[in-house]
């Protein structure tokens, strides 16, 4: 599998083990179970997702930062209207536009998990280099 894609495939895996239209995802299982003797799992469980989207996030916001980040959902959220006052999609939390938020989203993680920032040059500064003393 290539990077970009083994990164969509998990980040699209990590989104619906959160949450999705179905009854097999964490938050339901989490309302079910909280107050029963599985307190704990669920704590833990919620842990290692919140770490997993810490790593997805943080590396999202290293590489496009918080304007670009901001500005790629401006994007989405732009198409999401158009396509919404075309009659294109329904408004509301239908299954379908469940599924597509989590394609769109687990795409926008996993684009910018690969992307590089150019590294900053220091313009005007020299480098020192060590000079061999004869």
């Amino acid at each position: 599998m290539s990077g970009f894609l083994l990164r969509w495939v998990f980040a699209a895996i990590l989104l619906a083990a959160a949450y999705n239209p179905t009854q097999y995802n964490y938050i339901t299982w989490a309302q079910a179970n909280y107050e029963t003797d599985q307190k704990a799992l669920v704590i833990g469980l919620g842990a290692m997702l919140a770490i997993a989207f810490l790593i997805y996030v943080f590396g999202t916001l290293r590489s496009i930062g918080l304007m670009g980040l901001v500005l790629i959902v401006v994007i989405f959220g732009l198409l999401g209207y158009i396509l919404v006052d075309k009659g294109i999609i329904q408004p509301g939390m239908t299954a379908m536009n469940i599924w597509g938020g989590i394609a769109i989203l687990s795409f926008i993680l996993a684009a910018a998990m690969g992307w590089r920032r150019p590294a900053r040059s220091s313009a005007g500064k020299t480098k020192k280099t060590a000079t061999a003393a004869a």
